[in-house]
């Protein structure tokens, strides 16, 4: 289904203009207003994705009109227009709910894209919302994204939940390994009754047993009464063994007895106890190679590994990422009571670009120390600690062209357009050079429109057969 803009300005050649340039370029239908009222009207008859509004408009200006749909379609991404110098302006329209703004004069490729950014947002919400819908209730409210593996974890979740059997999830830290189990739990049967959760490496050995499988009075110094384990006080709900790879051999044989025979012998007492208790496990250690290695036992393994539901880690799923981002900033500010916050373009670059070794939990971690932190309403590169420390600089931001003599008798526009003709000949140069003179696929690796491209070509007098 193709994407739909709706642009607003009250000049009609710029209307026209735009649209001709946009439909071809953006494979979309183009929508025109000369003022807010007719861009309302037009809301209400067609499903608009993205909305292109300039600022200073009679009756109606782009800040009201952006207050408007807000109100009435939230989701809707809305890119701003204003003109040169008024940086102030652009501020507020991102506090006030746009995604993005671009100042006359622009170019095509600036305008298209941010064009193509947005239009990849508001996909990615109703992608995101059609998921929320068809799974129902809120269990899977904090699985935020849209990428193939997160449905497919959603899917199996869905799939494992009513019945009854074992269920093993893999993946690194922080990549929500809890939060599955929840889910889990959740849409069983046993929803109803206690969900116990259990960090094994946080308890040594003795602890940990008589935690699990409970005492009688007398069993060890101290054990002055009798202590019920948490499998008991897990009957007919479900027992989740966080982290299981780290037990010792001593407590994996005692589990694998619970397994097996679905009963428990608290220490210090001669009698077996029947528990009906549903096991969800965890782990970040590959246990096969436990196994081989002889410190995870073969035959609790097999019991353990029913059903196994991996966590991608961050790195493979990073379309996610904006979307997770949107939810962290939203929930800190709920959570802490303050105000809501936006994030700068250039800082979903660096999450992208990041490796993140501790997933989705250190992203969030990130983001609430940003919101607390930031001292104004839009969060930028200077609020991540993270990025200052790894050196980012956006991946088209250029510092300082060796190329380029800065001679400040020139105005800055001048130097700007130098700057920006030098990269771009470079950049092609270099695309060039990669694919051999192969224009098709220099237009994928590139995600610029063919035509686009050579109109590239021939403005700078660049020649592919050069290159071949």
């Amino acid at each position: 289904m193709k994407g739909t803009i709706l642009i607003v300005d009250d000049e009609k050649d710029l209307l026209e203009g735009l649209k001709r340039l946009i439909e071809p370029e953006l494979d979309c239908t183009v929508f025109t207003a000369e003022n807010g009222r007719k861009a309302l009207e037009i809301l209400e008859q067609q499903d608009i994705d993205l909305i292109l509004t300039d600022i200073r408009m009679p009756e109606m200006d782009g800040f009201s009109l952006l207050k408007e749909v807000k109100k009435l379609h939230p989701d809707i991404t809305i890119v701003i227009i204003t003109a040169y110098g008024t940086i102030e302006q652009a501020v507020r329209a991102v506090k006030e709910g746009a995604y993005d703004f671009i100042q006359k004069p622009f170019e095509d490729e600036q305008l298209l894209h941010v064009l193509k950014k947005g239009l990849e947002r508001g996909r990615l919400i109703r992608e995101n919302k059609r998921l929320q819908s068809q799974l129902g209730d809120k269990v899977f409210e904090n699985f935020v994204g849209q990428s193939a593996r997160l449905k497919k974890v959603i899917e199996t979740i869905r799939m494992v939940a009513p019945t009854d059997v074992t269920v093993l999830i893999l993946g690194e830290s922080g990549t929500g390994k809890e939060l599955a189990a929840r889910a889990v739990h959740a849409l069983s049967r046993r929803k109803n009754q206690p969900l116990i959760t259990v960090n094994c490496p946080a308890l040594p050995e003795p602890i940990l047993e008589s935690e699990l499988f409970g005492y009688r009075k007398g069993a060890f110094t101290n054990a002055t009464t009798d202590h019920r384990g948490l499998f008991e006080e897990a009957h007919g709900g479900t027992i989740f063994l966080d982290e299981i790879g780290d037990i010792t051999p001593s407590v994996q044989t005692k589990l694998l007895r619970v397994l097996q025979e679905k009963e428990i012998k608290p220490l210090g007492s001669s009698q077996t106890k029947k528990v009906d208790v549903r096991i969800i496990a965890s782990t970040n250690q590959n246990l096969e190679e436990k196994v081989k290695e002889g410190s995870f036992r073969a035959d609790l393994f097999y019991r353990l590994n029913v059903v196994t539901i991996e966590m991608p880690p961050l790195r493979e799923i990073k379309e996610d990422i904006p979307l997770l981002v949107n939810h962290f900033l939203k929930k800190t500010a709920e959570e802490l009571g303050m105000p809501p916050k936006y994030i700068c373009p250039e800082v979903i670059d660096f999450f992208m670009e990041y490796h993140w070794p501790g997933n989705i939990r250190e992203l969030e971690n990130v983001i609430k120390a940003a919101v607390v932190t930031s001292p104004s309403d839009i969060i930028s590169l200077e609020n991540i600690p993270l990025a200052q420390k790894k050196g980012f600089s956006p991946k088209f931001l250029i510092e300082k062209d060796p190329s380029v003599d800065i001679d400040f008798s020139l105005p800055y526009k001048v130097l700007k357009e130098k700057v920006l003709s030098n990269f771009t000949v470079a950049y092609v140069k270099q695309l060039l050079e990669k694919t051999r003179g192969n224009i098709t696929r220099a237009a994928e690796i590139s995600g610029i429109k063919r035509q686009s491209l050579q109109k590239i070509l021939k403005r700078y007098g660049l020649d592919p057969a050069n290159f071949r």
